[in-house]
């Protein structure tokens, strides 16, 4: 079975605030719920995931990945310079499978990120688990804490942040991405005939399609009155008050009947 490391490797910085948001939030919890997810997408999607502690140093997590003899070292990190805002996403220049994850990976976040401007390719052929690691590597550097925009996305978007990170993975390794909420699904049930499947949880957000009623949607990730869904391949923001849910197994078994 293909395998890839994923790894929370702590936080670049030495200021005081290290490893804590500019909202009080803890940077462990927030990167430890990212990768569980992620983690739950890629093992159903067909790979194996371990995950390591929270704030492995990056050597450790290179050593971890040769012992287990893993396909991918993915790390993940927070940055706490106010200079420094948006997404990072560090390859190994001499290695063009390094430089072919991190491409996807800047496919994937850009359209999620606050900002897709600010979703960088960064080559990065110092870095440890670069030097140290037997299989390709990236290391992705998830936002600025000190920065209200990046820590707000970073807090809220964590459902669709470890979405997008198990989307470019599979992709690296030619598989599908499957969901492990898949046996959930709701049809739309608006009263107009349609609801608008939003690029945001919000009212104003880009309509990015209608969908009529009767249209059946893979639930995904509830924030707070919106869910965030998936249909025909395409993800995207729904009004959870306009679905009505049922459960694939259900549905399985009336239509065999």
């Amino acid at each position: 079975m293909p395998s890839v490391l994923l790894s929370a490797c702590g936080s670049i910085g030495t200021d005081s605030g290290a490893g804590e948001y500019c909202n009080g939030a803890d940077e462990s919890a927030v990167m430890g719920a990212i990768l569980t997810l992620l983690q739950d997408y890629l093992q159903v999607s067909g790979l194996r995931a371990p995950i390591r502690p929270i704030k492995l140093p990056s050597a450790m997590a290179a050593t971890y990945a040769n012992r287990q003899r893993v396909n991918l070292l993915f790390t993940m990190r927070s940055y706490s310079a106010p200079a420094k805002q948006g997404i990072e996403i560090c390859f190994f220049p001499a290695s063009e499978k390094s430089r072919r994850a991190a491409q996807l990976l800047l496919e994937h976040l850009a359209p999620v990120a606050p900002d897709a401007k600010r979703v960088i390719l960064l080559p990065s052929p110092q870095l440890p688990e670069f030097r140290m690691a037997r299989c390709p590597a990236v290391q992705l550097r998830l936002g600025c804490r000190a920065d209200q925009e990046d820590a707000q996305w970073m807090l809220q978007r964590t459902g669709v942040i470890a979405h997008a990170l198990a989307g470019a993975i599979t992709e690296w390794f030619g598989i599908p991405c499957k969901s492990p909420f898949s046996e959930f699904q709701s049809r739309v049930r608006a009263p107009g005939g349609a609801l608008a499947l939003r690029s945001g949880p919000r009212g104003n957000a880009e309509i990015l399609r209608p969908l009529v009623n009767g249209t059946r949607l893979t639930l995904l990730h509830r924030e707070g009155d919106w869910q965030y869904v998936e249909v025909d391949g395409k993800c995207g923001y729904v009004q959870r008050r306009f679905l009505r849910r049922e459960i694939v197994r259900e549905v399985k078994a009336a239509n065999k009947s």
